[in-house]
């Protein structure tokens, strides 16, 4: 893992190694979890950023034992995890 910057609340998070289309990250205040690479790169295109509270309660229900939650395009458009940046 390396250090670098949480995708959902911008504090320092380790970076695992990718999994499939997916970057893991494991982050003291939003656990463990994955994201879709595309996903990263689209919203990055586009300004956008996760809303870190709805993401972060997203997430914690969706933290199962043995599982790492993913966040994936349609995740984002079901729970509207996604906002401009400000």
């Amino acid at each position: 893992m390396s250090i670098t910057v949480c995708v959902v609340c911008g504090d320092s998070a380790e970076k695992a190694y990718p999994v499939g289309s997916f970057d893991e990250f494991k982050c003291p205040n939003c656990g463990y979890y994955s994201v879709d690479r595309q996903l990263i790169d689209e919203m990055e295109a586009a300004d956008q950023v996760f809303d870190t509270e709805r993401t972060q309660q997203y997430l914690m229900i969706h933290s199962r034992p043995g599982q790492v939650p993913a966040i994936t395009r349609d995740e984002t458009t079901n729970h509207q995890l996604i906002v401009e940046s400000t």
